[in-house]
């Protein structure tokens, strides 16, 4: 028993594809935060790895699609079972994609240029510059008043007193200044003397700083910056380094630096705005198209899925068709047209059986029609056999004298009739026995002129005609079974113009119901068929002729038959007779 296996869904290719969508999707998230991060320094690395990611991707999609389209295209041109509904559905889940994704892309990138001119006209770059301007303004006044701090000439007086009363002169200095930190004072062999204040603002080696004055350069820490302010006094007769300081708050250079670059990005923005929307519209375009192509990929894989049943219906359909009904289909799902497919199962399985059953009986009612039909063909010439014999017989008894008289007429009609009754079961054994073809390719003028080019010689009066047969027409057939066809034709044609006439044949290619054949014409103007025996010249023993067996037109469309063929006629009365014959695989060979 043969067996069409559906094969079971191609859940790895599917899920591979949903994968590669949500990694597109993750990459589109990734990149488009890089490219709005990184707008106004244009990361080179970031954007290079998008656009290879959004460009050789595609490219590698756009060619697995265009192989399923091409193997669409050679399905369609060979016209397998349920091409054309999977173009449409193809068609369909590919218009579904775009309509779903081109608005949203058109949404979004209207959204992203609205919200840019709205912040561009919002005042934010203002706020932007004021906050900047604050934050340097507030560094500034925290320079200028260590300047000032280090350059007093009261700095002296105030430090009296900084080995006998440390902690009074340090409240006196915060009193007066409170934004001052930390102060630490050196003396000249490089010994620290005096310090008060924030301790995260201890200077450890004094060598770095011993020659400097004026402001130093601003030390950051993890968590603190630390400005510095050095300045050489005489206290009491002796000279001292005096390093005064300020600590800024932890967050005051990050808040610094996210000013600086977000107002540098603002004035980008401000100044890029049309070539920023046309990068971002690019980039979604870029990020889309991938997913789009996938999308249409996996409306392939799903197209073939859900067509199997479908396809696999219908070649069964045409296999019971053409008489198999050992076919089935394996289904491996358990939706409706798992239903379907093993009620057409069950349906083939009781068709095969009753066909077995009818195929046996139409055998033996064949065989007994003919039966009978040999019967009576037999019949017929027992008669005059019978007859002639008794009159021999009559004759010795009666007058043996006049045997000589009618022996030889009565040994002729037996003879005659034995010859009659040989011819009729050689022909019902041809019949018979006619063996299976095995079909080669042929050249089919040269069968025609072999078969025409041996009733050409019989007689000189009867014209075949095969001029306008091309030479580059072939069909598939048994040789010996073909040529015994032509025979035949030619024979019963050459008795029905009475030996007396011409015969035409034409060869041609035609096409039914999506299949190419050759269709043969043997015309001849004899004197036609009778209305009445039209519908039984291709029974068995049926036969208008005086000496014919009735086989040979049942010979004919047998052998058609068994090439798959197909054979009619159109006759009338007085004017002639066409035979069709119709062979598939009639093909043009240069």
């Amino acid at each position: 028993m043969k067996i069409l296996s559906k094969s079971s869904l191609k859940q790895s290719g599917v899920l591979a594809l949903i994968l590669l969508i949500i990694l597109l999707i993750v990459l589109v998230l990734v990149f488009s935060q890089q490219i709005l991060s990184n707008i106004s320094q244009l990361s080179y690395s970031a954007n290079l790895v998008a656009l290879i990611v959004a460009i050789i991707f595609p490219i590698i999609l756009v060619a697995v699609i265009i192989y399923n389209i091409v193997n669409l295209i050679k399905e369609k041109t060979h016209k397998k079972p349920g091409v054309h509904l999977k173009v449409k559905l193809v068609l369909f889940f590919a218009f579904i994609a775009f309509l779903a994704s081109a608005p949203q892309s058109m949404l979004s990138i209207n959204f992203i240029k609205s919200s840019i001119n709205f912040w561009l006209r919002a005042g934010i770059g203002d706020a932007l510059k004021g906050g900047l301007s604050i934050s340097l303004d507030y560094y500034q006044s925290k320079v200028d008043n260590l300047q000032k701090f280090n350059k007093s000439q009261a700095l002296p007086l105030l430090l009296k007193g900084i080995t006998g009363h440390p902690d009074s002169v340090w409240e006196k200095l915060r009193y007066l200044n409170p934004e001052i930190s930390f102060l630490q004072i050196y003396d000249t062999g490089g010994r620290e003397v005096f310090f008060r204040g924030d301790k995260q603002g201890r200077l450890d080696d004094f060598a770095e700083v011993k020659n400097r004055t004026g402001i130093l350069p601003k030390v950051e820490r993890k968590n603190i910056s630390i400005l510095r302010s050095i300045g050489k006094h005489t206290i009491g007769n002796r000279n001292y380094t005096v390093i005064a300081g300020i600590i800024l708050p932890g967050n005051f250079n990050k808040n610094a630096r996210d000013l600086t670059s977000s107002l540098e990005t603002f004035n980008q923005l401000n100044k890029y705005n049309r070539l920023f929307v046309y990068v971002v519209s690019v980039f979604y375009f870029l990020f889309t198209l991938p997913i789009l192509l996938l999308v249409i990929l996996l409306s392939f894989i799903l197209t073939d899925e859900l067509l199997r049943p479908i396809v696999d219906l219908e070649k069964a359909t045409r296999r019971v068709a053409d008489g198999d009904f050992s076919f089935r289909i394996l289904s491996r799902s358990e939706d409706e047209l798992s239903v379907l497919i093993n009620s057409f199962n069950k349906m083939i399985g009781e068709l095969g059986s009753s066909r077995e059953k009818l195929v046996h009986a139409e055998k033996i009612a064949a065989w007994q029609d003919i039966a009978q039909r040999l019967a009576h063909e037999i019949r017929n010439p027992l008669t005059p056999i019978k007859l002639s014999a008794q009159r021999i017989l009559k004759k010795f008894k009666t007058d043996p004298g006049e045997m000589e008289k009618i022996l030889e007429s009565s040994v002729k009609a037996i003879v005659d009739e034995v010859d009659n009754l040989d011819k009729l079961l050689k022909e019902f054994r041809e019949f018979a026995k006619l063996p299976n073809p095995h079909p080669l390719i042929l050249n089919v003028k040269e069968v025609i002129e072999e078969s025409a080019g041996m009733f050409r010689n019989v007689t000189d009066n009867v014209r075949i005609e095969t001029d306008s047969i091309s030479d580059k027409i072939r069909v598939k057939a048994d040789p010996a079974q073909i040529k015994q066809v032509f025979n035949n034709l030619f024979r019963n044609a050459i008795q029905s113009i009475n030996g007396k006439g011409r015969i035409v044949v034409a060869v041609d290619l035609v096409k039914k119901e999506g299949e190419q054949y050759c269709r043969i014409q043997v015309k001849d103007n004899g004197s036609g068929i009778d209305d009445e025996y039209k519908d039984k010249i291709f029974d068995p023993y049926f036969t208008t002729k005086e000496h014919g067996t009735g086989l040979g037109l049942s010979i004919v469309e047998r052998i058609v038959f068994d090439h798959n063929g197909h054979i009619w006629f159109e006759s009338k009365k007085g004017i002639g007779t066409t035979i069709f014959i119709d062979l598939p695989h009639g093909e043009i060979y240069e």
